[in-house]
Formats: structure tokens, C-alpha cells, sequence
């Protein structure tokens, strides 16, 4: 078996050197001989938006301001999990700080590929950061993965149709949300007089990301159930609780009852809104530059009547981690502690317009008359309403599994028997890491 776990290394290694995954020079030093540091990152690329080129003022500032010169290797997501899975996984010391996709966190601390940052955060700077961040980047009491940013979920409507449907939405704010029985009522209208015969293919509600775990898992959390247990294993009880039936009965009704449509992916549902087919849409904060010339309007994620004061929205995005096996953590942290509270953290989100995930950058933008609207109810929820996705180590397993639920109940299947199916399979799937 050993051989075998070997052979498949080696040709996934061959794989990826062939394809110029490895092409810029693993372990690559400074150039001048001073000190330096490897960052293995996501975002290749020649356009002005990937990481690589948004980043590189980021890190002539850091040079210039330590001496140290931070070596940026960056890749597409995909080809990063294989890195990571290939030369982490090895031992590599070519690297020092990685680039964490952040419910990776608990999967990567029990590979052994990242080491506590405990000791270059005070209680007080780890304090500064969102609760959901900092307890998404720790495993097992310890501190693992320092935020860069991370991000939040409004709800879209389109105005022109439902003001051509003579449907007129209520003003809402964070303290007074919609709830989704009242979305439900709007789309009921809107359709009865835009599409009654549901022939001309108009959504009512829908999700950005749909039967994707980082999305669905909210409609359980905002009526106050969890995605898994404390432990970070249990399932019984939890996404099979009458909560979560609820929750994925009523997800499942707004397809029979055909206020969602079927036949969707995830990656068409923004085209759909966009196109004017969808009256309804939770989604992302990147919505706007993507929406073209939709007459659109946004509120805060819906709460379930009853449950105001209970809200769960996504959340979550990429943290820093040092490898194990560096040989330069002190540096490596040095770098992290920069990039995620001090001036790299100012010019990233800057650059990348994220939410970001410090209170006092919160705070700053809640306070702010001038700030943008839709950034003000996304810090508010960051802060306030979002809930980590699944902290385990099988994150990878048991979101694979819990997609195919979502998919599954969203066609039709009985909503309990899915969840306990779901139980088992994630309990086989999550034995091996106890």
C-alpha cells in the first residue's frame, strides 16, 4: 500500500510540473541575498484583479518597510489544493506562509501542515478580529489561521419586475429585517401577475449558490441549529434535528411550490438574476459588478418569522497559515501579522474591496455617513450574524456530502430520510480523524 500511496504522489507531482504548476521556481530565494520568505498563494495571473498583481504593491511595501522580501508563488484555486495536498503534505520547507481557503483549517492542523500562531498574536490583537474569523481560523484552542478578509451575503431584488408586477417592497434594515415568509408573499404576487402560467421561466427566490454547503447550511443556522457538533464530528442529532427538517422542508417547498426553479447550477444562478429572471436572489457582496443593467435593489439577509434575533448569513474566505516545516516561522508570522492587522491589511482591502474582518475596520465602516450601503450591511453581518462553516477536520467529506443533500432535497427526496442518510455517511466519512 505504502508503493502505491507513493506512485500516486510522484505522477501527481509529474502532473503538475508538466502542466507548469511548479513552472516559477520552487523554494526561489531573493535574488540581493537577504532574508526572504515564500508565500504560497492563490490567484495567478496577468489581469489587474488576480492576487499576484493586486498583491505586488503590497509586498514592495513590506520589503521596503522589514528588508524582508516575501516571494509571492501563486497558482489557481484548483492547482493550490494540489499543491498544498502535494508539497505541504511532503514536508516541503520551500515555503513558509500558505494561503488557507479558511474551512481547511481543521483538516490542515490534523495533516500536520500548520503550525499555532498563538505566539505572535496577543490576546488583545487576536480579540481584534471578527468572532466568526477568529473562530474559524482556530482548532482545537489554538490559533491556526489569521484572516485576510472575509464576506457576506445580502438579498437582491429586481425592482423594475416587481414594480411592473405592482408589488412594492417594504424598507428594511438590519434591525428590521424581511423575513422570508414575507419575501415568499412578494414572489407569490409578482409571479401570479409577471409569469402565471410559469411559462416564461421567472424565478421567485433563489440562491447564488445553490446545493453549496457554504450557502445552504444558513437556512438551518437562522433557525438556530448548527451545521455540526462543538467537537467538530457530531452529526446526530444536528443536521437531522427537527430544526433542520424544518429548515430544509421549507427549502424544499419553494420548489414544489414553484417560487424556485430546478435545473440550475450555481455558477448560472448570477446570470439568471441578471438576465431578469429572478425576482430574489441571496447573494454576495460582488453582485453589483455583475448584475450589468438590472434595475436592482438590496436589503439584509431574511430572517424566519420568529426567529429575528436569530439569523445565521455565510461567511468566511482566505486566512494565512505557516507551514510546519518552515524553517522561517518567526518570519512567516512576522509577515501574517502584517498582512492581516497592520498596514498590508489596510492596502489589501483597499485593493480588493472585501469585507473585511477587523472589528476596528467593521466599526470604521458602520460609522462612516459616506460608506458604501451595501458595505455597511455587510460589516454588520460579518459582525453580527455570520456563522463559520462546518469546523472539522472532513470538511472536504462532509461538504461533498452535504451539497448532494441540498441537490437532493431541492428535486424532491424525502427531506428526514436525507438527513439521516447524510448522518451516516458523514459519521463513516469523519471516523478516520478521530
Amino acid at each position: 500500500m505504502k508503493k502505491v500511496v507513493k506512485l500516486v504522489v510522484v505522477l501527481i507531482l509529474s502532473a503538475l510540473v508538466t502542466s507548469g504548476v511548479f513552472a516559477k521556481g520552487d523554494g526561489e530565494k531573493s535574488a540581493g541575498g537577504g532574508q526572504s520568505i515564500v508565500w504560497l498563494s492563490q490567484g495567478s495571473g496577468d489581469e489587474p484583479t488576480v492576487w499576484e498583481q493586486l498583491t505586488k504593491p503590497i509586498l514592495e511595501k513590506y520589503y521596503q518597510e522589514t528588508g524582508v522580501r516575501v516571494i509571492g508563488e501563486f497558482y489557481t484555486f484548483a492547482d493550490l489544493f494540489q499543491v498544498i495536498e502535494v508539497k505541504i503534505a511532503s514536508g516541503s520547507k520551500d515555503y513558509d506562509a500558505i494561503s488557507v481557503d479558511v474551512p481547511m483549517v481543521a483538516g490542515y492542523v490534523n495533516r500536520g501542515y500548520l503550525e499555532p500562531v498563538d505566539r505572535y498574536f496577543t490576546a488583545t490583537e487576536k480579540n481584534q478580529f471578527i468572532s466568526s474569523a477568529l473562530a474559524a481560523g482556530s482548532w482545537d484552542g489554538a490559533f491556526y489561521a489569521p484572516p485576510m478578509n472575509t464576506s457576506s451575503q445580502l438579498l437582491w431584488y429586481n425592482k423594475g419586475l416587481l414594480s411592473q408586477a405592482g408589488v412594492t417592497v417594504r424598507p428594511s434594515d438590519v434591525k428590521n429585517r424581511l423575513t422570508y415568509e414575507e419575501i415568499e408573499e412578494y414572489a407569490r404576487q409578482a409571479l401570479t401577475r409577471l409569469d402565471p402560467n410559469r411559462t416564461n421561466g421567472i424565478a421567485g427566490i433563489m440562491f447564488q449558490q445553490v446545493s453549496r454547503t457554504y450557502q445552504m447550511c444558513a437556512v438551518a443556522n437562522s433557525l438556530g441549529e448548527k451545521s455540526i457538533g462543538d467537537d467538530g464530528f457530531a452529526v446526530e442529532g444536528i443536521i437531522n434535528s427537527p430544526g433542520w427538517v424544518r429548515a430544509m422542508t421549507w427549502y424544499q417547498n419553494l420548489y414544489q411550490n414553484g417560487l424556485a426553479l430546478r435545473g440550475y447550477t450555481a455558477d448560472e444562478i448570477s446570470n439568471l438574476f441578471n438576465s431578469g429572471k429572478v425576482l430574489f436572489m441571496i447573494g454576495g457582496t460582488w453582485t453589483p459588478g455583475q448584475i450589468g443593467n438590472t434595475d436592482f435593489d438590496f436589503a439584509p439577509v431574511p430572517a424566519f418569522k420568529g426567529y429575528e434575533n436569530r439569523v445565521g448569513s455565510p461567511t468566511g474566505s482566505w486566512h494565512f497559515g505557516i507551514n510546519k516545516a518552515s524553517t522561517k516561522k518567526d518570519l512567516a508570522g512576522a509577515f501574517i501579522k502584517w498582512f492581516s492587522l497592520g498596514e498590508g491589511n489596510t492596502m489589501w482591502l483597499k485593493a480588493n474591496t472585501d469585507v473585511p474582518s477587523t472589528k476596528s475596520v467593521i466599526n470604521a465602516i458602520q460609522n462612516d455617513p459616506n460608506a458604501s450601503p451595501i458595505m455597511k450591511i455587510a460589516a454588520f453581518e460579518a459582525d453580527n450574524t455570520a456563522v463559520p462553516r462546518a469546523l472539522t477536520p472532513g470538511y472536504p467529506e462532509y461538504s461533498t456530502i452535504m451539497d448532494a443533500v441540498f441537490e437532493d432535497i431541492r428535486n424532491g427526496s424525502n427531506v428526514k430520510n436525507t438527513l439521516d442518510n447524510a448522518v451516516r455517511e458523514i459519521n463513516a466519512a469523519l471516523a478516520k480523524y478521530k
